[in-house]
């Protein structure tokens, strides 16, 4: 509630307080739940819920959105929303040191191969108080090709490359050779993601069970990934990603093992199904789908042509409909949507916050956009709502997934790898989506990037010797002649 420009009173603490929420203190708040939830430490440390000083909303009013205070390694020295965003070290952060595990067994966390990582060279500041850098500088760049041309020429310090601009920079999935020769380092790692195709469990066509296993028999995923993702990419054969606890690789009824398509199997749950050739017997013609798709680019056009081509396969007609992404969204929370391409990033490593996605009260307008509603998933889902991490709860996950996959309310399809490139002078760096925490442990060479940066970007002068030779064999032409240019 602001009035030109100044806060009167804050939403949410003076005019309508949240329940459940108390400050005891100016470094301390005491959270209330009406019941168990396991997931909410991972919730805290989501930055939607940073805690933000109140006197900072009053000191900035309307302009607190872009003054983000807080107690981490760096503050904002400068932000521009079109151009960059500058960062300096916080002469405030807390004594804080690079983990140590090799010294220190406390920094052994579980599940981390730090032993791998220092092989890597990524413990080289191991001890040493962070952050390592003065600060950071983070442009901007939206089209890709400048930012591939600003990272090849070393003005930025890594990239996770565009898809146009991945054959040039990991050709068969290793460096080029002209970064190989300028020392380059390259991290793949799986993406906290899972790609699939979203089915409307409530349309006449896909309430049939069968209906779906015959799509997703046949889908070549195999294929996808071989030649949409140039190799880079898991075959999805769960809903949960192999990085997350409740993933099990060897159940997948209605994927085949190498992730190719079971064309003769799916025509027989077609003919289950009452559609016999992919024919309705009521009309005589080709089963029909509609197909939304969330853009128009090339990329796009790819997998939804390639979805075309593989229910053709089994005598299924499906018409694309192209959307803008609010377009779509806004379609499937009416319901009046048949399929749908999405993918779902993981907000933080627990399988509830993938499988809260087909939980049947979270039904359209909510987040189970496939309105898909089985009982013993449900049951199973209200039970792991308020369990604590262990191997029983694991097991709990496990048994969902495989629900989900008997039941196909969604084809998964993969689990993208994205690759990091770095340059050689960036030191103690391990990238993750997840979080953007790794920036208190990275260390740049900045000698070896001024000295590398000057080799690599020598002016090209040849191009001006030739117009300074032909302007001077003009001159001299012209004053032959008497006459003045």
């Amino acid at each position: 509630d602001s009035t030109n420009g100044e806060f009167s009173k804050l939403y949410g603490i003076d005019e309508v307080p949240v329940e459940g929420i108390e400050v005891v203190d100016s470094h301390h708040l005491r959270f209330h739940l009406t019941k168990a939830y396991p997931q909410f430490l991972w919730i805290l440390a989501m930055p939607y819920t940073s805690v933000y000083p109140r006197e900072a909303v009053e000191y900035y009013g309307d302009e607190f959105g872009t003054h983000p205070v807080g107690t981490g390694a760096f503050k904002v020295k400068e932000y521009n929303p079109v151009y960059r965003v500058v960062y300096e070290r916080n002469e405030n952060y807390r004594e804080q040191h690079f983990p140590d595990p090799r010294n220190r067994e406390a920094d052994r966390i579980p599940g981390w191969d730090w032993e791998a990582d220092e092989k890597l060279g990524l413990l080289k500041n191991a001890g040493k108080k962070i952050p390592m850098l003065d600060g950071i500088e983070i442009r901007f760049i939206m089209q890709d090709q400048p930012r591939w041309l600003y990272f090849s020429s070393g003005y930025t310090d890594f990239l996770n490359p565009p898809k146009d601009n991945m054959d040039e920079a990991v050709p068969g999935g290793e460096l080029s050779a002209l970064l190989v020769s300028r020392g380059a380092k390259l991290q793949t790692y799986p993406e906290l993601a899972t790609v699939y195709m979203c089915l409307n469990t409530e349309d006449p066509v896909l309430s049939d069970v069968n209906v779906r296993r015959a799509m997703a028999l046949a889908m070549d995923h195999k294929w996808t990934v071989d030649n949409l993702y140039s190799g880079r990419a898991i075959i999805a054969k769960s809903l949960v990603p192999p990085a997350v606890p409740g993933n099990d690789q060897h159940y997948h009824p209605y994927h085949s093992e190498d992730g190719k398509s079971q064309i003769e199997k799916a025509k027989e749950f077609l003919k289950k199904a009452g559609y016999p050739g992919g024919l309705d017997p009521k009309t005589g013609k080709a089963l029909h789908l509609t197909f939304q798709n969330s853009g128009s680019s090339v990329t796009s056009r790819q997998f939804a042509d390639r979805f075309v081509d593989e229910m053709a396969a089994i005598g299924i007609d499906v018409d694309v409909v192209v959307n803008t992404f609010p377009q779509m969204i806004a379609k499937m929370r009416k319901r009046a949507f048949q399929v749908a391409g999405l993918a779902w990033g993981f907000d933080y490593p627990d399988a509830q916050n993938i499988l809260q996605l087909l939980y049947g009260p979270n039904e359209s307008p909510g987040i189970n956009a496939a309105n898909f509603k089985d009982a013993d998933f449900d049951e199973l889902y209200r039970r792991i709502s308020v369990m604590q991490d262990g191997p029983e709860r694991t097991t709990l996950y496990e048994k969902m997934a495989h629900i989900v996959s008997d039941q196909v309310p969604w084809i998964t399809r993969t689990h993208r790898i994205r690759p990091n490139l770095q340059h050689s002078w960036l030191e103690g760096f391990k990238y993750t989506e997840i979080s953007y925490q790794f920036w208190r442990f990275a260390d740049v060479d900045v000698q070896k990037r001024s000295k590398l940066l000057a080799e690599w970007n020598k002016p090209i002068r040849s191009p001006l010797y030739v117009l300074f030779i032909l302007f001077a064999v003009l001159l001299g032409t012209a004053r032959r002649k008497g006459r003045v240019l």
